[in-house]
């Protein structure tokens, strides 16, 4: 999750942040549901009644998207003066990064008899079929989020999600003796990787600090982290890999029906 950004559209300014996260997962959702013929197509104003944003935010996003290529507005066979929004690959794929990364550790933990990440990851419909899955599971009871309440504190600022996994990323690689991916936890190093400004980094740092999740050296070093947090994070990792295995192995089920073919 602190790897730099694949491409060269600022897709971290897009994706790891809490509530434009959840849009993209709420819209993956809607549209998988609606290829299983169990729910209406994924318009906009679809979209601005079910996520967790305000109207105005929301319409805004999607014209950030679509010009990235992220999504496609595409006009509805039954009425052609109607269209609706048609996730790409490519924002399946961002959105699938942290699921995937869980998916991986589980299967490091206890391999399946399938090779359920190679399956999931080689098809864009079925990985948008395992995140539309998630999504129904999300929505009717939020179990994913809703519990881990210094998580989702941390997830709703910029790129908190990818600080929060260097941080801990981190602690867990002095414990075993292994890189932990980043040079240091410096203001520069952090902003840099990021793409956002040292400025925000500095807040984000001073906040933790303030509430105790951790803190930083000079010199870029993990000085303390909370043991609370630990708690928290091994214990939400623990459900995100129990969910998303849980998916992929009915998603990879033989006797499943195949999703349908998405156009690129």
């Amino acid at each position: 999750m602190t790897r730099p950004p694949g491409a060269s559209w600022p897709s971290n300014k897009v994706f790891v942040q809490k509530l434009r996260y959840l849009t993209c997962y709420i819209l993956i959702g809607s549209y998988a549901r609606w290829q299983r013929g169990e729910g209406s197509p994924p318009t906009l104003a679809a979209l601005q009644r079910t996520a967790v944003a305000s109207p105005r935010q929301i319409a805004g996003f999607i014209k950030d998207l679509r010009h990235g290529g992220y999504v496609v507005a595409e006009q509805q066979e039954s009425d052609r003066r109607r269209y609706h929004l048609r996730p790409t690959a490519a924002l399946i794929q961002e959105v699938a990064r942290s699921p995937l990364a869980f998916l991986a550790a589980s299967e490091r933990l206890e391999p399946s008899s399938r090779p359920l990440l190679a399956a999931i990851s080689a098809s864009p419909e079925r990985m948008c079929d395992w995140l539309g899955r998630s999504v129904d599971c999300y929505q009717k009871d939020d179990s994913l989020f809703a519990p881990f309440r210094t998580i989702v504190q941390l997830t709703e600022r910029e790129c908190g999600y990818p600080l929060m996994a260097a941080i801990l990323g981190t602690h867990y690689a002095a414990q075993r003796g292994v890189d932990a991916g980043l040079p240091s936890l410096t203001y520069r190093v952090l902003a840099e990787r990021f793409q956002v400004s040292r400025q925000h980094i500095g807040n984000m740092l001073a906040e933790a600090e303030r509430l105790g999740w951790f803190s930083i050296a000079a010199g870029g070093h993990l000085r303390a982290i909370s043991e609370d947090l630990i708690a928290e994070f091994e214990t939400w990792s623990a459900g995100q890999m129990a969910h998303f295995r849980g998916l992929a192995e009915q998603v990879c089920d033989p006797g499943g029906v195949a999703p349908k073919t998405m156009a690129e």
